[in-house]
Parts: structure tokens; C-alpha cells; sequence
């Protein structure tokens, strides 16, 4: 397919809205619940879809429950902790889209793909742009939050290798189902580090804004955002649809901007600008390549 409809278009850019917001939604709900324990909750509501009879994808339980490691109980779990230990939510946002160069590098070295000059650019200019967000203005940026959630992008690079080497699947269908692994460890946890008291406080005094953060993270950003996002995949291909994930870190430092009320510096700034632009300058050089292989296609004679 050549063209893209207006109004898969406008499914995509909502899509980034939904994932930009969610970082400022993240940091709302975490005035409400302790983050091990609302990571909990977010996939138990993740899950629920299984009990309506959603199938489970067709994949081993092997590679299923390894997902449910990687991408549900470390990526959001350690990203939950890394804006509650003072990651600002707009920063997150940028500092997460490192799971692209993450993904990079783990595929590289299992043998998967071999990065191209124009990516081992990109991957110079996005880390650059991590170290002026890491670099110390005067304490504005909480080290243990930063590292935290690069480490959520670190485990989100390794779920996007081990989805590389799965047969074709519906993402909506494969997030409910290794949302069925997380929400056991994540309350043991909870319990263990954040106490009964701090949980039992919460689940009590859970108003509407810690239930429409909950909401918020599992149907809307997770399940919804997903599906349309593997859907319209599907639909296209992967290097059409990838561009417009460039959006969701514009997006979060927008809204965090907007509605947490947070100052950034300017070397805040120039590292996010310097992040997107390593995103773009990927994302160019994988859509070039694919536009050229496919002119050569259909270029090349029919014997």
C-alpha cells in the first residue's frame, strides 16, 4: 500500500497523544498509589480482557512469560519508579524513546540485524542527548530516577528483540496475556518494600484521580493505544507507521510542561531536541531503505 488514509493519520497522531499524556498521567496516579503497587494494579486491569474471552496469542508459554518479564514487570515497573524518584514526566518521556537504540544494540549482537552508518549516528547524537539530560544543573535532575528509567528502555530494547523473533500476532492479544505475569510480583514487592500500611492507605483512600490514572495507563495506553498501534502495523508496515512514535516525546514534554507546572533547563531542552532529532535521523534512514528495496522490486525483470 503507497498511501496512508487521513484517517489512519489521525489514529496514529492519537495514538502519540495517548502515550506523550501517559507520562503525566503516570506522575498524577503516583500521587495517589506507591508505584510497585500501581504497576500491580495496571496490568490486574490489563489482564481482565482474558476473562471475555480474548485468546491467548498463538506463542509458547516460554516466550509469553519471558515477555511478561521484560515488557510488563521491568519496562513499567522501573519507569514508575524512575518518575517517582524525581525523573520529571516530561524528560521520561524522551529518556524511554532510548529503547530504540536499545533495540539496536541487543539485535546487533545476537546476530539479528547489523546497524547501518546512518543508525550508528543516530545512536551517537540520541546518547549525547541523554548525557546533557543526565548532566547536574544544580541537583534538577534526579540521578537514581534517570537511571531507573533508562533502565525501563534497556528492557524495552530486549522485549522488542524477543517480539522480533515471534511468528506474527496481535499486540492487543499479546498484551493482555503477559499481563497475566506481572501483578503477582509487583504486589509481593509492593508489600514487602512500600508495607501494608502505605498499600492499605492507598486502596482506601483511592479517589477518582488514582482510578482514572489506573484507567488511564491500562485501557487507554496499553490496550487501546496498542492495538491500533499493532492494527494499523499490520495495515501498513512497520517503517510507515514508526515515524509518528517521534511524537510522543514532543507530547510528554508538552503536557508535562503544561499541566505538572515543571521548568526545564536548557540543557533539558537541547539533550530532548537531540534525542527526537537521533529519532528522526533513524527513522529517515529505515525509510529510505525501504523505499529504495522496494523501487528495486519492482525495478528488477520478470523473468
Amino acid at each position: 500500500m503507497t498511501g496512508m488514509r487521513a484517517r489512519d493519520v489521525l489514529m496514529l497522531v492519537g495514538v502519540a497523544v495517548i502515550w506523550g499524556m501517559n507520562f503525566v498521567v503516570i506522575r498524577w496516579g503516583l500521587n495517589s498509589f506507591p508505584p510497585l503497587l500501581f504497576s500491580g494494579l495496571r496490568f490486574a486491569l490489563c489482564a481482565v480482557p482474558i476473562l471475555f474471552g480474548v485468546p491467548r496469542p498463538e506463542i509458547g508459554w516460554r516466550p509469553l512469560l519471558t515477555l511478561g518479564v521484560t515488557l510488563g514487570l521491568l519496562v513499567f515497573s522501573l519507569l514508575y519508579l524512575g518518575i517517582y524518584f524525581g525523573l520529571n514526566a516530561g524528560l521520561a518521556s524522551v529518556v524511554m524513546q532510548a529503547q530504540v537504540f536499545f533495540t539496536i544494540l541487543f539485535a546487533s549482537a545476537v546476530g539479528l540485524e547489523r546497524p547501518k552508518l546512518q543508525t550508528r549516528l543516530a545512536m551517537i547524537i540520541g546518547f549525547c542527548g541523554l548525557a546533557l539530560i543526565a548532566l547536574p544543573a544544580g541537583g534538577h535532575v534526579a540521578i537514581l530516577g534517570l537511571c531507573l528509567t533508562l533502565g525501563g528502555a534497556a528492557s524495552w530494547g530486549i522485549s522488542n528483540v524477543l517480539i522480533k523473533q515471534l511468528p506474527p500476532v496481535r499486540m492487543l492479544n499479546l498484551m493482555v496475556w503477559i499481563s497475566i505475569v506481572p501483578p503477582l510480583p509487583l504486589f509481593l514487592l509492593s508489600l514487602v518494600f512500600e508495607g501494608p500500611h502505605a498499600i492499605a492507605a492507598a486502596l482506601s483512600g483511592m479517589g477518582l484521580g488514582g482510578i482514572g490514572s489506573v484507567f488511564y495507563t491500562a485501557v487507554l495506553s496499553t490496550l487501546v493505544a496498542y492495538g491500533v498501534w499493532g492494527a494499523l502495523i499490520r495495515k501498513y508496515s512497520n517503517m510507515a507507521v514508526a515515524p509518528y512514535a517521534l511524537l510522543v516525546p514532543i507530547v510528554g514534554m508538552g503536557a508535562a510542561a503544561i499541566f505538572l507546572d515543571r521548568n526545564l533547563t536548557t540543557l533539558d531542552f537541547a539533550g530532548a531536541a537531540l534525542t527526537v532529532a537521533a529519532l528522526a535521523i533513524n527513522a529517515a534512514g529505515h525509510i529510505r531503505h525501504a523505499w529504495f528495496s522496494r523501487r528495486q522490486r519492482l525495478l528488477r525483470p520478470t523473468p
